[in-house]
């Protein structure tokens, strides 16, 4: 059983990946900015969804990805939902992919859907202390993912109450006895 835990961006995407074999592996994609010109920001986004997708098995059991967050981010629109709906693209070919939104992720990862980022990277520290999470993007990714073990039963550290009423009220692939 493999679960999968993506926070897309276009400076660093976080990736988690729990399996019932390893464990929680974690890594951060870098993608500089190579420029404004069309061709630059293409060869950008090219070169994070293949750092992503590189990182992650040909074939998984659920991917959580989490939503961008308009609102709140400013500049490169265009390109931060280019990401997401290529990587939602690329990780259906993978299996099953759940997506969530910012205040739903950081309800998975600390019980309370207003957590700052450093409340995320502290609690996921506390989960998962043996996991290298360097910052709140791989720490994001990896509640992700904790929440997609969850489901395909993997077993992981226990859930808070406020855990897993988010983890309840996502929409999980159908079909499923998961």
């Amino acid at each position: 059983m493999i679960a999968v835990g993506l926070d897309p961006s276009l400076t660093c995407t976080g990736v988690a990946v729990i399996d019932t074999e390893g464990g929680a592996l974690t890594r951060r994609i870098v993608s500089p900015n190579l420029g404004t010109t069309l061709l630059a920001r293409r060869e950008r986004l090219r070169r994070a969804i293949a750092g992503v997708l590189n990182s992650v098995p040909a074939r998984v059991d659920v991917t959580l990805i989490e939503v961008p967050n308009s609102t709140k981010q400013h500049g490169a629109h265009g390109e931060r939902m280019a990401l997401y709906w290529w990587l939602v693209d690329q990780m259906f070919a993978r299996g099953p992919v759940v997506e969530v939104a910012p205040p739903s992720r950081a309800k998975l990862s600390t019980g309370n859907g207003r957590a700052k980022k450093g409340d995320v990277v502290a609690s996921l520290r506390a989960a998962f202390p043996n996991a290298h999470i360097p910052d709140d993007n791989v720490a994001d990714a990896l509640g992700l993912a904790w929440a997609g073990a969850r489901w395909a039963g993997i077993p992981t550290p226990a859930y808070l109450p406020g855990q897993e009423e988010a983890h309840a009220r996502l929409a999980w692939p159908a079909g499923t006895t998961h």
